[in-house]
C-alpha cells in the first residue's frame, strides 16, 4: 500500500469537476509558477505555516522550539533551523502554527472521501485529485484513483500535464476526467513563468485528446503574464484546431490567496497583483469570443 503526502481534503467542492466533489490536495509540484495559488504545495515534504495575525505571543512555542525568538515584540522563525517537528503546532493555543502535509495511505484517503458518497451519487460528483501536481506523486495518485473506481466513485484530476505518459495512460484507462491546465502556449514564455517549457505538457494533452479522454481545458489567466493579445490568439488557434476533442474551456482568473500563503511559509511572493478585475476578465472573454471560442469563467 503506497502512501502520499496530503495537505488538504476539501469537501463539498462544486467547481472542480461535475457535481459535488471531494478535492484531495497533494504536496509537490515540478513547476514553479510565479503566481502559484498554492505555494504551500510546491515542496513534497511537510512545511510549517505560521500566521502571525493569530499569534498572541504567549511564548508556549518558545519553550519547545529553538528556532524561534521574539524580536521587537514580534515572533520570528529562523526557517533554516526549523526541523518541522510539529511541536509548535501541538502547543499553540491559537492555531497560529500549522504543519502542512500528512502522510496517508490511499485507503485512509478513500475512507475519508467515502463519507460523502451519497452526495456524489445524487449529484454526479466524485473525487478530484489536485495539488500541487498529482503526477508528482504518480504511484499514489494512480492507486487512489483505482480504489475510488472500485468504489464506484467518479474520478477527476487537475493537472499541469507535465507527468509521465504512463501516468496519463493509467489515469485515462480508469475513465478519469482531466482538468488540464494550459498556463502558457508559447514554450519560451512558459519556461520563463513556470521554470519549464511546455513540450511534454502539450504532447500529453495531444495524447489524451487522441485517445478520446474526457478533458476540460483550464486557462489560468494572470494579468501581465500570459494574457497578451498575442498569447490569447495563439491559445484560440490551438483550441479552434482541436474543437470536439475537449469538453469545454474555462478561464481561471488570478486571485491573491497565494500571496498570504507564501508569507506564512516564510517565502517572498514573486508576483504581486490585485485580484483579476472585472475589466480584465471581460477583456479576456471578449478576446476569446472574437476568435470563436466559447469560454466559461470559474468562480
Amino acid at each position: 500500500m503506497k502512501t502520499g503526502i496530503v495537505f488538504n481534503i476539501q469537501k463539498f467542492c462544486i467547481h472542480d469537476g461535475d457535481g459535488i466533489r471531494t478535492c484531495v490536495f497533494l504536496k509537490g509540484c515540478p513547476l514553479k509558477c510565479v503566481w502559484c495559488h498554492n505555494p504551500e504545495s510546491l515542496e513534497k515534504p511537510q512545511s510549517l505555516s505560521f500566521d502571525k495575525q493569530k499569534c498572541s505571543l504567549c511564548g508556549r512555542c518558545l519553550k519547545v522550539c529553538s528556532a524561534r525568538a521574539i524580536e521587537n515584540g514580534i515572533l520570528k522563525i529562523k526557517r533554516e533551523k526549523c526541523t518541522k517537528c510539529g511541536k509548535c503546532a501541538e502547543v499553540c493555543l491559537n492555531d497560529a502554527n500549522e504543519i502542512i502535509g500528512k502522510e496517508m495511505t490511499a485507503i485512509e484517503v478513500l475512507n475519508e472521501v467515502m463519507k460523502d458518497k451519497m452526495f456524489y451519487d445524487t449529484s454526479g460528483g466524485g473525487i478530484t485529485v489536485t495539488g500541487g501536481e498529482p503526477s508528482y506523486q504518480a504511484g499514489f495518485t494512480s492507486e487512489l484513483l483505482s480504489l475510488a473506481k472500485d468504489a464506484e466513485i467518479s474520478l477527476a484530476i487537475e493537472t499541469c500535464g507535465i507527468g509521465s505518459r504512463e501516468f496519463y495512460r493509467e489515469c485515462a484507462g480508469l475513465g478519469t476526467t482531466f482538468l488540464f491546465d494550459i498556463k502558457c502556449i508559447d514554450s519560451v514564455r512558459h519556461k520563463e513563468l513556470t521554470g519549464a517549457d511546455n513540450s511534454r505538457i502539450m504532447s500529453n494533452l495531444q495524447y489524451l485528446m487522441d485517445r478520446g479522454a474526457d478533458i476540460i481545458i483550464r486557462l489560468p489567466m494572470i494579468p501581465d503574464c500570459n494574457d497578451s493579445d498575442e498569447e490569447i490568439a495563439m491559445l484560440a488557434s490551438f483550441l479552434n484546431a482541436n474543437k470536439g476533442r475537449y469538453r469545454y474551456v474555462e478561464i481561471m482568473p488570478y486571485h491573491t490567496l497565494g500571496t498570504g500563503k507564501s508569507q506564512k511559509i516564510g517565502k517572498t511572493p514573486t508576483y504581486i497583483h490585485d485580484n483579476a478585475s472585472d475589466e480584465e476578465i471581460s477583456r479576456w472573454v471578449s478576446l476569446f469570443n472574437s476568435h470563436n471560442i466559447d469560454i466559461r469563467v470559474s468562480k
